[in-house]
């Protein structure tokens, strides 16, 4: 998208197209990462309830602590997770997006291994933040003594793994991880936004 000159936006996002994952009518879209299984009519209800519930209170801000979403979300998790290990926003993106800002910034480098979620790139250019794309080998894997040596060239704040990688659909192993956490100098962010898609078997990197 080309906007015209007087248009006073950033520079370096003048001629971006914008960002959307194809919606497609299909049975299953693994590319969106929506649950193909509609709620039966017994939660549309208690939905509905709880719409009617919280519309009382439509004129007070919610809790801005999230406190019962992060206390639900610690027991869906699982592990000894508590509430006050459990951080939420409006989606992944702007959870990324905050990492970012907080983590990343001018004179700090992002590491992905690529091809992997093609948002990361975004998130490290509307933050200001400098980004490196190492390579996987060729099953899709991380190749631990690339990512070492990566990681050692590089220094970055910010490290993001994805499992399972989206768009390859390969796990994380552990000595990928361990060799990554090794030599990190900042962050690893492990994104396990398709975790429910994992193959049986394959652990989450929290267990």
């Amino acid at each position: 998208m080309s906007l015209p000159a007087w248009v006073p936006i950033r520079e370096d996002l003048r001629d971006e197209e914008p960002y959307g994952a194809p919606q497609i009518d299909v049975p299953v879209r693994l590319n969106t990462n929506e649950n193909p299984y509609g709620p039966s009519p017994e939660a549309a209800a208690d939905i509905a309830r709880a719409v009617q519930e919280a519309a009382l209170g439509l004129h007070r801000y919610p809790d801005r602590e999230a406190t019962e979403l992060r206390r639900a979300l610690a027991t869906y998790l699982g592990h000894g997770l508590g509430p006050e290990q459990v951080w939420v926003a409006n989606g992944s993106n702007e959870v990324m997006q905050q990492i970012l800002q907080a983590f990343g910034g001018p004179g700090r480098t992002a590491v992905s291994f690529a091809p992997t979620y093609a948002m990361y790139p975004e998130y490290a250019r509307n933050t200001h933040t400098r980004w490196v794309a190492g390579r996987r080998a060729e099953d899709f894997a991380i190749d631990p003594d690339a990512a070492v040596e990566l990681i050692e060239s590089e220094q970055p704040s910010v490290v993001f793994l994805t499992s399972p990688n989206n768009p390859t659909g390969t796990a994380l192993a552990r000595e990928e991880l361990s060799a990554v956490l090794d030599v990190a100098p900042g962050l690893v962010v492990v994104a396990e936004a398709y975790a429910e898609f994992r193959r049986a078997g394959t652990p989450t990197t929290m267990a």
